[in-house]
């Protein structure tokens, strides 16, 4: 119990701290519509020029309707923390986690929860907002249940992303100024995500090469739950793949720091 409420209070920091800079949210969801916005006209153009009414796979309606949930899944699932990773391993601020009856690994997790919180609340709500305007105008279809295992696929996506990133985030043992391969490794993973284009425009061959990594289960994968392109028992499927990677991103993390750990100096402490 001890335990529980010591990590709730790091919840309820997380949770305030998210608050404290919603305008900074509010800014960074708007700065997030312009590539939304963008690839719209881009696919329009190209539909508009095609001579088929199907394009990768899917059509003008469908396109679009992946290009927005796109846009608000992967702003879901992003992270940040690793910056602060960063910034904790290099100025020795890490000793204090040492000495503390408080792990890292917990700490930055609840953290991470509550400051996912609000800001998830917010674009689930515009997400709603957004398939109703697709199944008004452009006639996607919605179901209830899909919804549901949505919402599960999503919470799980949200813990997948994590831990990816806690994993890259062990770099900053070995590297001082990471913060430039913190961007391109985003850059990367956002690209095999899922996060800016279906996987089916990069081609067979690269579908086959993302089925053995775990990027596509935080965008690519909660989507096509939603938008019904996959089946029942697809969807099943993928929840069990999404908690296996969870488990193998656990041990591949543990590893990590605690090799990592070992050439910890507190220079800045």
């Amino acid at each position: 119990m001890r335990w529980l409420n010591k990590y709730s209070k790091v919840f309820e920091l997380g949770f305030q701290t998210a608050l404290e800079y919603r305008v900074n949210f509010l800014l960074s969801l708007i700065s997030a519509a312009y590539p939304i916005f963008i690839q719209t006209f881009m696919w329009t153009a190209i539909y508009r020029n095609s001579s088929e009414p199907v394009v990768y796979g899917y059509t003008y309606p469908q396109m679009l309707a992946y290009t927005f949930m796109a846009g608000l899944v992967a702003r879901i699932v992003r992270t940040g923390f690793e910056y602060e990773i960063m910034e904790d391993i290099k100025n020795g601020k890490f000793s204090q986690f040492l000495v503390q009856p408080i792990g890292y690994f917990p700490y930055r997790l609840f953290s991470y929860l509550g400051q996912k919180l609000p800001n998830m609340g917010m674009i689930l709500g515009i997400l709603v907002v957004v398939l109703l305007g697709l199944n008004a105008f452009l006639g996607i279809s919605l179901e209830f249940y899909r919804g549901l295992a949505f919402l599960a696929t999503l919470a799980l996506a949200v813990v997948l992303n994590f831990l990816i990133f806690y994993c890259f985030s062990a770099v900053a043992f070995w590297v001082v100024e990471i913060g430039f391969l913190f961007e391109g490794i985003r850059i990367v993973t956002i690209l095999l995500s899922g996060g800016i284009f279906p996987l089916e425009v990069f081609g067979p061959l690269f579908i086959r090469a993302s089925n053995l990594l775990p990027f596509k289960y935080t965008v690519y994968y909660p989507i096509n739950v939603l938008n019904g392109r996959i089946s029942f028992i697809e969807t099943v499927q993928g929840v069990l793949v999404q908690s296996l990677w969870i488990v193998a991103c656990l041990v591949i993390a543990h590893y990590l720091w605690r090799v990592g750990s070992r050439r910890y100096v507190a220079v800045g402490g």
